[in-house]
């Protein structure tokens, strides 16, 4: 290995933030074949109709929109029909990615910023909202915010203003919102983790995708699409057995529409012909499967309190939160109430933290 090619060090013991920088950039760059046009969105089902059906009812309107829905389960391309059918579908559709990035980011990345905000730029730059300009913006995985981050996504809703960062003028702003979550928002506000204001104005137009195994009907549709897909980027013309094929109707794909295209790749991949004849996960060789219920198993005994959080793992969690809250309650001066606006959260949340992780707070 040439010195040109060593790893760089962030890479070989890499950092919680560089973690989430690195995941933050996968899910801008995500395969490109995992985003799926609206033009494919699969309606043999009832549910999935009657999901068009309020897709074709909410669009026209000026209202912001919560997707709800488990992993894979296609908020991104609901989001883009919606776009489709709006009256903001003439202007650009912008996603962001809300998790996996911190708040200073995601400022950055939504409101832009004056001249000189970041170092060594002399230029002002645009944030997300300017670039969704008189079209539709994209919130993906909104239970993610910060409540600083929700109060200014909530006056955006209202007033239809924000300020770029740096300060300067106010700038008024006409996108069309849509956010999605995998979370329970009414759970998170109840929790005091989720703006109520901002809950019930979002909530006001609100869409829940049913999950695969609950629209099993459009299974031969969808694994179609796949396979066509798959011929048109591979140039290999693939189908499956009745056998393989009833075997898709047996899982409860937790993993949803993604799942089904992850595994019918996978398949087609490890496949000797083009016929697949059987699924990877039926002879125990699709491993995804396999951690999935790991971890499913483990979440379970977890909120169960039968098991706890390793104490390995769990002391570098416990080490490395004590040392966000106490850079935070120093860089604040040791005023709670101040550190807690710091850190977005409530000033009980944060006491609960310190008497949980038994830190004293100073006092001058």
């Amino acid at each position: 290995m040439t010195e040109h090619t060593l790893p760089k060090k962030e890479q070989l013991f890499p950092t919680p933030e560089y973690q989430k920088q690195q995941k933050a950039q996968a899910c801008k760059s995500r395969k490109a074949h995992s985003h799926h046009t609206v033009s494919h969105i699969i309606t043999d089902s009832s549910a999935m109709k009657r999901l068009m059906e309020m897709v074709h009812q909410i669009a026209p309107t000026r209202s912001a929109v919560l997707l709800r829905g488990e992993p894979g389960s296609g908020k991104d391309v609901i989001a883009r029909a919606i776009h489709a059918f709006s009256q903001n579908s003439h202007g650009p559709f912008v996603k962001v990615c809300c998790e996996h990035i911190s708040d200073e980011q995601l400022m950055l990345d939504l409101f832009g910023c004056n001249a000189d905000f970041v170092a060594g730029s002399s230029q002002p730059r645009a944030g997300r909202i300017a670039q969704a300009a008189t079209g539709t913006l994209f919130l993906s995985e909104i239970g993610h915010f910060s409540l600083t981050m929700q109060a200014r996504l909530l006056r955006i809703l209202q007033e239809q203003k924000y300020e770029p960062l740096g300060g300067g003028v106010t700038q008024s702003s006409n996108i069309r919102v849509v956010c999605a979550s995998e979370k329970d928002l009414a759970e998170l506000v109840l929790q005091g983790n989720f703006l109520p204001e901002l809950y019930y104005r979002i909530h006001i137009a609100s869409i829940a995708l049913p999950a695969l195994r609950d629209r099993k009907e459009d299974l031969p549709a969808l694994v179609a699409y796949f396979f066509e897909r798959y011929q048109r980027e591979n140039g290999r013309s693939i189908s499956i057995s009745n056998d393989a094929m009833q075997h898709l109707y047996t899982c409860d794909w937790p993993g949803n529409v993604r799942d089904l295209e992850n595994c019918l790749e996978h398949a087609a991949i490890l496949s000797k012909s083009d016929v697949i004849q059987q699924l990877p996960c039926a002879n125990g060789l699709y491993v995804r499967k396999q951690l999935r219920q790991k971890m499913q198993k483990t979440h379970d005994l977890m909120k169960e309190g039968i098991i706890t959080v390793g104490p390995v793992l769990g002391e570098q969690a416990k080490d490395s939160e004590r040392s966000r809250l106490v850079m935070a309650l120093e860089k604040c001066g040791w005023v709670k109430a101040k550190a807690a606006r710091h850190l977005g959260i409530t000033p009980r949340q944060l006491g609960y933290a310190l008497q949980k992780l038994q830190i004293e707070v100073k006092k001058y």
